[in-house]
């Protein structure tokens, strides 16, 4: 896996993530299923932490369509994403959390401080009225 401060491409892969472009859009879609313990929200962590650092992820979509648990540690990378893509000038939107990760987010305070789409399509669409 490439270090943080290195190009990354749009194809790269990882251990929890699938990257794509749609447009000049970063779509990461979470492809573990359960996150548990610390050493998975880690991992996430890093990964997503990578992606931001490339120049080409300015505006992104986390889909979580496969994703069915997320534990704190999931959380608290999610709240890093979202408040180091700020800090930055970048722009996140989350997509398509099923029941349970959903209500775990709104429980953490997430939704407060991320838009959170029903699918990818609204997502996406939400970044072009933009």
């Amino acid at each position: 896996m490439n270090r943080k401060d290195e190009p990354l491409s749009p194809d790269a892969s990882f251990q929890h993530l699938r990257l794509s472009m749609v447009g000049d859009i970063a779509l990461v879609e979470i492809h573990t299923k359960d996150f548990q313990g610390p050493k998975a929200g880690k991992e996430l962590g890093y990964e997503l932490a990578t992606v931001l650092a490339q120049d080409w992820a300015c505006r992104i979509v986390v889909d979580f369509h496969r994703t069915s648990f997320m534990s704190s540690s999931g959380f608290a990378a999610l709240f890093k994403l979202v408040n180091q893509a700020r800090a930055s000038g970048r722009q996140v939107k989350f997509c398509a959390m099923v029941k349970g990760v959903m209500t775990g987010a709104a429980v953490v305070g997430l939704t407060k401080i991320v838009e959170v789409h029903e699918d990818r399509a609204g997502a996406l669409k939400a970044f072009a009225t933009m």
